[in-house]
């Protein structure tokens, strides 16, 4: 499959890749991490004014009319520079759902405050002894007049200590597993009887555990149908998977490249490691796994774009292969590096980290592997 890019793509790959290099410093970042802050406020309003915000939602919602490509070609970028700004979570899934699902009232409280840099989303679903598939939701939700009464909790919810708002899927029917019955619902995050308990995930950016106590919600909150939120969640969840394995993809792209400047640079017995054939081959193997990796998510954007009959196939196929090859790179960067590939000081260590907070999310390698498996067979 030959995928060529129109003029607009090149120029969002390019633009992204020279600004996100010449103003995104690792220092920078570091700083951030390591502080109270959750974010850059400033990268984050840039973005918007960059229209990296907006590029994804449909020009009658103030976007630009994007697509799985788009999202592809920068969440790629971000992955290259670590970017702890949370643009997954607040655009290409918090946004798209408020956009695909909401009412027009909805929209237009926060979707031009979210594409303008002054609105962030997270979205609530893991809780505890939960299991990779998302109708695993046991919270429950009771519906009286025109109002949704909330209590429970929901875990690891990313991005959830910058949240202004937070859509959390819950049960209005049926049972754990379940796919029928599960209904998706924005609640303000300050809203009374909402508690957050906010920390540092271990690759640098941030998460919150919610609690709600009799959290009183309009239905009008209610995204979509009540009850069939699947329906709505399926299509978002897909170009959500798509993004991560972008990222992924350009974190391994960029610990090829480090690995091999830095044999480079390493002598041993008189001479740059990168002169040793075994090590050549190591390299060779870790470029090959980036290459394959990145022809199936091009083929998978391509699909996603074009709702081809095995574009979810293809996506679960990608999944996996990106969760193994990861882990292969990964391991080989630090190991070609030494000890100190492990060190704070240093890259190598910190994109280990987000490939396998990456690899965790939306489903393992051998969840994806069944699910393909099970996909094939239909």
């Amino acid at each position: 499959m030959y995928i060529e890019f129109s003029e607009e793509q090149r120029m969002l790959k390019e633009s992204a890749e020279k600004y996100l290099n010449e103003n995104y410093e690792f220092e920078a970042r570091q700083k951030i991490v390591k502080s109270d802050s959750n974010y850059c406020s400033t990268q984050w309003q840039t973005f918007a004014d960059l229209g990296w915000l907006a590029m994804t939602f449909a020009e009658e919602a103030g976007g630009f009319g994007g697509g799985a490509l788009e999202t592809m070609l920068l969440s790629e970028q971000l992955g290259v520079n670590l970017v702890v700004e949370p643009y997954f979570e607040t655009v290409v899934f918090g946004g798209q759902l408020i956009s695909a699902g909401a009412s027009d009232e909805i929209k237009s409280r926060y979707l031009d405050a979210l594409i303008s840099g002054h609105c962030q989303v997270a979205f609530a679903w893991s809780e505890t002894k939960h299991h990779h598939a998302m109708s695993d939701v046991a919270m429950a939700a009771s519906v009286s007049g025109d109002s949704i009464l909330v209590n429970g909790s929901k875990t690891v919810v990313l991005n959830g200590a910058a949240a202004d708002v937070v859509l959390v899927l819950l049960r209005t029917a049926g049972e754990r597993g379940q796919s029928d019955g599960l209904s998706l619902v924005l609640v303000d995050a300050d809203a009374e009887g909402c508690v957050r308990r906010s920390y540092k995930t271990y690759d640098g950016r941030n998460a919150a555990e919610f609690s709600f106590s009799n959290v009183n919600v309009p239905l009008a909150n209610v995204l979509g149908v009540q009850g069939s939120a699947m329906e709505l969640l399926a299509p978002v969840v897909h170009r959500g998977i798509l993004s991560l394995c972008a990222e992924a993809v350009g974190a391994m792209s960029a610990l090829v490249d480090a690995t091999v400047d830095y044999t480079k640079q390493r002598k041993q017995f008189g001479r740059s490691i990168s002169q040793f054939q075994v090590l050549r081959h190591r390299m060779a193997d870790m470029f090959i796994a980036l290459e394959l990796c990145r022809s199936l998510m091009l083929a998978t954007a391509w699909k996603l774009d074009h709702n081809d009959a095995d574009a979810e196939l293809t996506l679960a196929a990608l999944k996996a292969k990106v969760a193994s090859a990861g882990k292969f790179i990964a391991h080989n960067a630090i190991q070609l590096h030494g000890g100190i590939g492990t060190t704070d000081e240093l890259k190598i260590g910190h994109y280990f980290k987000r490939i396998a907070a990456i690899n965790s999310q939306f489903g393992s390698r051998d969840f994806h592997l069944a699910r393909f498996a099970q996909l094939s067979q239909k």
